[in-house]
């Protein structure tokens, strides 16, 4: 990816677009999307492509009793997103030895140009804080079938 500070984790991720209009109180008194609520758009994304494999809070929560809380984010903004115009989000998910959950992201606004480029990282967690050390069978079985399904 150019125009970003990190080194992008490889070319093999699962991806999800998810388009989002800008909302009014998303934007200053310019009609600019005020930067925080970037960080919701990823969110956004990351939810949609965490719905569409299982592996979103919820479903983590309720079906493994894992919770999996953000323990970084970096963000690079390129261009304003504005009022009435909608952003396309594109998640990707690169999986990980390790027990944590790597995401990117590419904002785009509604005539191709890049709006901002990031990354975040979850971790498994047990209700109580309790870090988990290994990557979760649930995860591991989720990776599996994905490196599977790119040699196919």
């Amino acid at each position: 990816m150019k125009n970003q500070r990190w080194k992008e984790p490889g070319p093999r991720y699962l991806e999800h677009s998810l388009s989002i209009p800008v909302r009014f109180p998303e934007v200053d008194a310019l009609g600019i999307v005020w930067h925080g609520h970037y960080v919701s758009y990823l969110e956004q994304g990351r939810e949609a492509l965490g719905r569409e494999r299982g592996i979103d809070y919820l479903s983590i929560r309720e079906r493994h009793g894992l919770v999996i809380p953000v323990v970084h984010v970096a963000l690079d903004y390129l261009a304003p997103a504005r009022y009435g115009e909608a952003v396309e989000v594109r998640t990707r998910l690169h999986p990980d030895e390790r027990a944590r959950l790597l995401f990117t992201y590419r904002l785009f606004g509604p005539d191709g140009t890049k709006l901002a480029t990031g990354l975040s990282v979850q971790v498994f967690t047990h209700p109580d804080g309790t870090l988990v050390l290994n990557r979760p069978e649930f995860y591991r079985a989720l990776c599996e079938q994905w490196e599977a399904d790119l040699q196919g």
